[in-house]
Parts: C-alpha cells; structure tokens; sequence
C-alpha cells in the first residue's frame, strides 16, 4: 500500500488548513497495473488515426490518455479491450474518409467514456462488424490484423514484429492502415 502526502504549507504560514490526499493501490487489479503501455498504443493510434494534423502539449496528452485509461477500468481483459479499442478507432477515421464533411470532434469529448458519439459510441460498428463476419469471415479483416499487430509490437518491440505486421498489412492490401501503422511504431519507439 503506497500512500503519498501531498506538498503543503505549514499552518502557521498560511491561513487555510491543507488536507492530505492518500492515494490507495491495493484496489486497482494486477492487469490495471500494467496496461500503461496500452493506453499509449491506443493514444498513439487514435492521434495517428483522427488528429494527426494537430499537436498536443504534454498537458493535454496526459489529459487523453487519462481519458483512455477509463476504458480500461471495468476490463477483465485488457489485450482483448486493446484491440476492440484500435479497431474502433480504425472503424471511426473510416467512417469519416468516406464522406466529405465529416468530421470527429474534439479529443477531450471523443475520447470521454460517457461521450455516446465518440470512441464509446463505436462498440455498436464493431459489434455490426463481427455480426457481418459471420456469414463473411474476410469483412474489414485488416483493422483487426492492424490491431493484433500493433499488440504483438506492444508485447514485444522488435525488428521482427515490426517487419511481421507490415506484411500482414501489405497482403491485404490496407494502406490505409500501414500508414497508421507505421505512424504509431514511430510514435511508441520515439516517444512522440
């Protein structure tokens, strides 16, 4: 149990009575602990993704991640919520290059669990997706590849891996998706 003590003023110095915050980690399940890699693939690929031409400052981005680590919470599988969210994010830049005028609104909105139109809104077009894949198994095959590469490449950051998913990506066809692809292996390795 790790408790921190917050930084605060004397009370002869000051006026007002500081409190102290206890923050507790024995609530938090042991994958919680270990998905911070996560949030940053899933940041990486949404910034990639949705708002690649804008900058973030490190203010902000700590802001969003926060906000994506709320998907996490409640999962009882975080590789598997991993890949649910990137293929979402591929879902949602999709939706919007097919049609001029669309847009994805702003990331402290889109990226907010309780926001219905933003990344959460978008369970409904995977699940639609999986339905689908039913009765044709190959339906929009590549963002599931993009997801469960970007995870290997998670797990494991290597040449190897690297090289694997770009393969994967280039059979198929998804240039969309090796641009985004190569865009978030930048951004992971480089800490953009």
């Amino acid at each position: 149990m790790k408790a921190k003590k917050s930084n605060q003023i004397p009370a002869a110095k000051s006026k007002t009575k500081a409190a102290k915050v206890i923050q507790l980690n024995i609530f938090q399940q042991s994958q919680q602990r270990n998905v911070q890699k996560l949030i940053d693939g899933v940041w990486a690929a949404a910034v990639n993704s949705l708002w690649f031409y804008k900058t973030f400052s490190e203010k902000e981005t700590e802001t969003f991640k926060s906000l994506i680590a709320e998907h996490f919470y409640n999962s009882n599988d975080s590789k598997r919520n991993f890949r649910e969210l990137i293929e979402r994010i591929c879902l949602a830049k999709r939706y919007v290059a097919r049609k001029r005028g669309r847009y994805i609104s702003k990331p402290q909105d889109y990226l907010n669990i309780h926001y219905p139109l933003g990344l959460a809104g978008t369970s409904a077009w995977l699940e639609q997706v999986k339905f689908i894949r039913k009765d044709v198994p190959e339906y929009n095959k590549g963002i599931t590849t993009l997801a469960k590469s970007l995870l290997a490449f998670i797990e494991s950051p290597s040449v190897a891996n690297f090289h694997k998913g770009r393969k994967n990506l280039i059979e198929q066809n998804q240039f969309d998706l090796l641009q985004i692809y190569n865009n978030v292996i930048i951004h992971l390795q480089y800490k953009l």
